[in-house]
């Protein structure tokens, strides 16, 4: 029985979730059950590939192998398995950090702006992005995740790159009573170090006088460590001694300086162009994630007609990070070799292994404290008028919040802020590239036989900088929608579904970031002026020696440094902050804070009201003998939004509300061609959009003098700005896509798709009147045009007719092919950012008797990572190719236990990315290994 209620559970939501997005088969009935008795891997393929087979939608569907158990470690790292579908990762997961904090951590199709619903709903998270932090989602609480390639026009608008629908679940998915208790414990073999998480789920129904009654809780916790070692190369110098080189000037000389530099370069051979790092960094970050989940639902079913469901879901997520990092920059304005240094070098010049002169070396620490907190509550009312006529009547209300604390500390090893040769040791810095992890060292020419004497001796370094900023952003979202179904009968249109929805936004983005120089007699330092620097002698407490003895690899790296520790260092970054300054300024004159005030620029307050109506009618006729059915419909959306600022001039700083308002039409057909009851080609065409981020429309505007001396080419005033006029990304779709479907859960697929984007933001300038007075302020526009196309491929096979013991043996595979464009400024089109042209999942499944085992491999080339990266100014920083290999077992002890056990990124994959010149690299990153263990109890 706990098998079948665990396939139950499974299907139940797959079956909600059709009636909810459209995904009717033509002919059926979807509030008829459907009930999947094979269990395990397999209930969870068959689910997934019944929901895409029946579905009158392009959709592809992840299911929870079991109760509390997606199959990977988090929400984001299972859509990585989706063909189209790419991830980012963060800190060894699959996620976004406080740096990138709205740009989703999955992409589909390439196209970074993805809608996401939590059952069908809005969920957002208080950052100033679109996205839900799904990193930060307990995947305890999905039953599974839905990918919408070409949405249908009754589903929420906002999606040019797809749609994800993550489902909850709810008492009546299944007919049995459940108790589960699942125990898990974690180990991360670069911290070294274990986590516990817990999670339970009880579900009850009652038969009363009013009707049948469900209740179901869902709860989890969990705490997981990460720790990620690096080496980045610092900006790139091109070093020349020709006329024309190093430039798209071919007339322009090169300075005296860098010809000297380029001269000091040795074994350079016949090479004219030289790519020479100014220094090296290294960096560990280490920190802890923890999730707190808790989804309530209750479901009353009045009569045979009614049905009330209520639904609570509460997430709290808090990321602790510790980031260590010492650097160094070349004394000179280009870097120079080492006297006497041997050099190699790559074909196109880049320096792949040398000792760099003298270096000016640095420590710092960054810690951040993110706390993410949503809370959704949604009721709904599903109600049968007639035999044909349905309604649906859904409210929600979301409250977020987003607070982060950021502190940053740094020493340097010279004892004035003058920054003089005098007071800088002579140091020099060793580095080989060539092999999988860089290699370097210290090369101190006075003390050869002990390089470090000097540099790791904390009396050697002192304090010159201190930072540190606040984040206070808060959401609130209510949205009320009422659907009908109506069933015309026998005629070309089978039927119609209308709706209405109301949304309302309030966004509140409040954030800054101070920083002071720190001087031993005056205390602070703003102007960052020549001043005697703070002795870490005086404060041996704060600075420790590192990094961690097994550094990327041992024998990697610096055997010894000295980076800032904190006061109480085990408290809040708040406190230990506070703290700190209080010991580094004591008997000093010292006006520097921890700021947790916010001036108005500081402040970004956004309010977006949405209306939208949709009609959508799902057809079905014959064409030459064959079966075609699908769905027609329109979605209409106004958006109107309120952006509240300043205005900052020569006059002081002025409160503006700006107002923007614009309207979309959005045409959508999906369509199903049967050739017999397995195969089955598909037809999608629609338009979609996506409304910019809220932290792109900020109404902080920075006017400069309206006076002739400052008045640009065209004769204009000029300022910056956040464009709260900023128009949403359009997308055109198009899809074709091949299906066949045998067996009871093996299918194959095979697929092309084009998307034209229009309104890709990029930086420019607008036009905007301000008091009568047209400025041309530079801000963030809707300029770019972009197309993206490409082919998906899949598989998925259990061999059945293979004897024992192979027929327990199964297989997954897909491949996506995208190739894409986008207007950077006007005629300069580059790939889109975070896009592999090729990718692909290979997963090897067993399942037979107790016994479930999975080995998942993905792929994914290399890519463009960033818009002018931080190796060359100006040059674009790419990635390499990246795969990561996972694994889990489990067995089933008994109809109560099963066991089971886990690993991720068994390969101890490296993720690494270059400048153009892939010889020379730029960054090298390692992550842990991750381990577990879990025992789930079913009763």
């Amino acid at each position: 029985m706990v098998a079948q209620a665990c396939a139950l559970l499974m299907a139940g939501p797959m079956a909600a979730t059709a009636q909810e997005a459209g995904t009717a088969v033509a002919g059926k009935d979807t509030d008829t059950p459907i009930a999947v008795v094979v269990t395990g891997q397999r209930a969870a393929l068959k689910s997934a590939r019944d929901l895409k087979q029946d579905s009158n939608q392009i959709v592809d569907s992840i299911q929870a192998t079991d109760i509390g158990k997606l199959p990977d470690v988090n929400t984001v790292e299972s859509l990585q398995r989706v063909a189209g579908v790419q991830i980012q990762r963060r800190y060894g997961e699959g996620g976004t950090d406080y740096d990138h904090r709205t740009e989703p951590a999955i992409t589909i199709r390439g196209i970074t702006q993805v809608r996401n619903l939590i059952d069908g709903r809005d969920f957002f998270t208080a950052n100033g992005g679109r996205a839900p932090d799904l990193e930060g989602l307990p995947s305890e609480l999905m039953a599974g995740v839905d990918v919408y390639k070409n949405a249908a026009s009754n589903l929420i608008e906002g999606g040019v790159g797809g749609v994800v629908n993550i489902r909850t679940r709810l008492p009546f998915d299944s007919k049995e009573d459940l108790n589960v208790i699942t125990l898990k414990s974690n180990y991360y073999d670069r911290i070294r170090k274990s986590s516990p998480s817990v999670s339970g789920l009880l579900s009850r129904q009652f038969n009363t006088g009013a009707g049948r009654m469900g209740i179901l809780v869902n709860a989890t916790g969990s705490e997981t460590y990460y720790r990620q070692d690096a080496v980045l190369q610092q900006q790139q110098h091109c070093l020349t001694a020709t006329v024309g080189k190093c430039s798209n000037d071919p007339t322009k000389a090169p300075s005296a300086a860098k010809v000297a530099a380029f001269n000091s370069m040795p074994n350079k051979g016949s090479l004219t162009e030289l790519y020479v790092p100014t220094s090296f960094e290294m960096y560990q970050d280490s920190g802890s994630r923890k999730r707190q989940g808790l989804s309530v639902a209750y479901q009353w079913q009045v009569n045979e007609d009614m049905l009330f469901t209520a639904q609570n879901l509460y997430s709290n997520y808090k990321f602790i990070r510790r980031g260590e990092y010492i650097y160094g920059d070349d004394k000179n304005s280009d870097p120079r070799a080492a006297a006497g240094s041997t050099w190699t070098w790559g074909a196109d010049g880049s320096a792949t292994s040398g000792t760099l002169g003298s270096q000016i070396f640095s420590s710092s620490r960054f810690d951040q404290e993110v706390r993410n907190r949503t809370n959704l509550s949604a009721v709904n009312l599903k109600w049968r008028i007639s035999d044909r006529l349905k309604s649906k009547t859904d409210f929600a209300y979301e409250t977020a919040h987003y607070d982060t604390e950021r502190n940053g500390d740094s020493i340097k090893l010279y004892d004035n802020e003058s920054r003089s040769v005098a007071n800088i040791p002579n140091l020099n810095l060793a580095f080989d590239v060539r092999g999988k992890i860089p290699k370097f060292s210290i090369v101190d020419p006075a003390n050869p036989s002990n390089p470090y004497a000097y540099f790791g001796n904390p009396k050697n370094w002192n304090y010159e900088w201190l930072a540190n900023g606040v984040d206070r952003d808060n959401l609130k979202m209510s949205a009320l929608s009422q659907d009908f179904d109506y069933d015309i009968g026998d005629h070309f249109f089978t039927k119609l579904h209308a709706g209405v929805r109301l949304a309302d936004t309030k966004v509140i983005l409040r954030g800054n970031w101070n920083s002071t120089g720190a001087c031993n007699d005056t205390g602070t330092n703003p102007s960052w002026g020549a001043c005697p620097l703070i002795p870490v002698a005086q404060h041996p407490d704060l600075a420790y020696a590192g990094p961690a003895s097994n550094f990327m690899k041992p024998g990697i790296g610096f055997p010894v440094a000295v980076f800032p520790e904190y006061a109480n260092p085990n408290s809040s970054v708040f406190d230990r902050t506070v703290a700190t300054y209080a010991q580094l300024f004591a008997g000093k004159p010292n006006s520097y804070t921890f700021d947790t005030s916010f001036a108005p620029g500081d402040i970004n307050e956004q309010h977006e009201k949405t209306q939208s109506l949709f009609l959508t009618g799902d057809f079905a006729t014959e064409v030459f003998g064959y079966a075609l059915d699908g769905t027609a419909g329109v979605r209409a959306v106004r958006t109107d939004q309120t952006s509240i600022g300043f205005i900052q001039d020569s006059t002081g700083s002025h409160a503006v509300a700006l107002n923007n308002r614009y309207s979309d039409i959005l045409p959508s057909l999906n369509t199903r061609l049967h050739l017999n009851e397995d195969l089955q080609i598909r037809f999608g065409y629609g338009k979609t959009m996506t409304r910019p981020n809220f932290g792109d429309m900020a109404a902080h505007v920075q006017l400069n003098p309206n006076i002739p001396s400052q008045l640009n080419a065209n004769g204009r005033p000029t300022g910056s700005s956040g464009n709260p006029f900023l128009e949403p990304m359009t997308a055109t779709s198009y899809d074709v896509t091949a299906e066949d479907y045998w067996g009871t859960s093996n299918m194959a697929f095979l697929g092309a798709f084009k998307k034209d984007i229009k309104g890709y933001l990029a930086g420019g300038i607008e036009p905007m009147n301000f008091g009568g007075v047209i400025y041309d302020i530079g801000t963030n526009i809707n300029l770019g045009k972009g197309s993206v196309k490409g082919l998906e491929a899949g598989f998925t096979q259990f061999f059945d007719f293979l004897p024992d013991p192979f027929k327990g043996f199964g297989v997954q595979a897909n491949y996506t092919y995208v190739d894409s464009k986008v207007e950077l400024t006007p005629g300069v089109l580059i790939p889109l950012p975070k896009l592999s042209k090729n990718s692909y999942n290979l997963i090897a499944l067993y399942e037979r008797g107790p016994v479930q085992a999975r080995i998942a491999y993905n792929w994914r080339s290399a890519y463009l990572d960033q818009i002018n990266g931080s190796g060359v100014s100006g040059a674009n920083q790419y990635a390499t190719p990246y795969s990561s290999l996972d694994a889990s077992v489990s067995y089933q002890i008994n109809k109560t236990f099963t066991l089971s056990a886990d690993a991720v990124n068994l390969r101890n994959s490296m993720y690494q990315t270059y400048v153009e010149r892939p010889s020379g690299g730029l960054l090298w990153q390692l992550n842990d290994r991750r381990y577990s263990v879990t025992l789930k109890a079913s009763f």
